[in-house]
């Protein structure tokens, strides 16, 4: 009845830390080298920078008359002379801005027929 548990459970005299501070410890440390070598993904850094909203280049040609297309094309076309301005702010990510494209934007597949497939 009077014995002394000898376990150390519950009186903070036991293991010091465990493995939390080292788990919190090396995500600090990768989330630092990914700063420092520029490639926090979740902040658009890296590669991919500039291939979103508000981007350098803008496409200056008309969106193609919608007339010219039938049925899904038709309704696409017509949609993009609707919100030009936001398609001019946003990448195109079928990488049209190689060669021998070279857009600017996602207006730009819209100002020819790229955006009929």
């Amino acid at each position: 009845m009077g014995k002394k548990n000898s376990d150390n459970k519950g009186n903070g005299s036991g293991k010091k830390g465990g493995p939390v501070p080292w788990i919190v410890a090396a995500v600090v440390v990768i989330i630092a080298a990914l700063a420092i070598s520029g490639n926090l993904p979740f902040l658009g850094s890296g590669a991919e920078a500039g291939k979103s909203f508000n981007l350098p280049g803008k496409e200056t040609r008309p969106v193609l008359d919608s007339s010219m297309f039938t049925g899904q094309t038709r309704l696409a076309y017509a949609t993009a002379a609707r919100i030009p301005e936001i398609l001019n702010e946003v990448y195109c990510y079928c990488y049209c801005n190689e060669p021998p494209f070279h857009h600017k934007t996602l207006l730009s597949c819209f100002a020819d027929k790229h955006g009929a497939g």
